[in-house]
């Protein structure tokens, strides 16, 4: 007869140590940590300058997926509170400290051309 077949006598179950967590809770430790994150935001709102443009309508632009999830990486690190908030400062910035004068009113010129399109 095959061993599988034969029944073996049941052993003993070997029990493990009970796990012990590393942190327990505490509603002082919450608490503090609560006002680190509302300074912190305060903070990030100070340095984020970003125009919030009310019902706006959405579109979809076509990107690579790394860059998609670079523009999500930053929002997860709080630089934004949404995609298009990330997208406004870095094109800002880009406009601000990148291009020259005359770059920036030819980005006048096209994007107000852009805008009257949309209308």
């Amino acid at each position: 007869m095959s061993d599988l077949l034969r029944k073996k006598p049941p052993g003993l179950i070997q029990r493990s140590k009970t796990a012990v967590p590393k942190n327990t809770f505490n509603i002082k430790e919450l608490e503090t940590d609560k006002e680190a994150d509302k300074t912190a935001e305060v903070a990030s709102k100070k340095t984020v300058n970003t125009t919030n443009v009310v019902a706006e309508k959405s579109t979809t632009v076509r990107l690579n997926m790394s860059t998609k999830n670079k523009i999500n990486a930053l929002v997860t690190l709080g630089i934004a509170s949404t995609v298009d908030d990330v997208t406004d400062l870095l094109i800002n910035d880009y406009i601000s400290n990148i291009l020259t004068k005359d770059e920036r009113k030819q980005f006048e010129i096209i994007f107000e051309l852009y805008k009257s399109k949309s209308k």
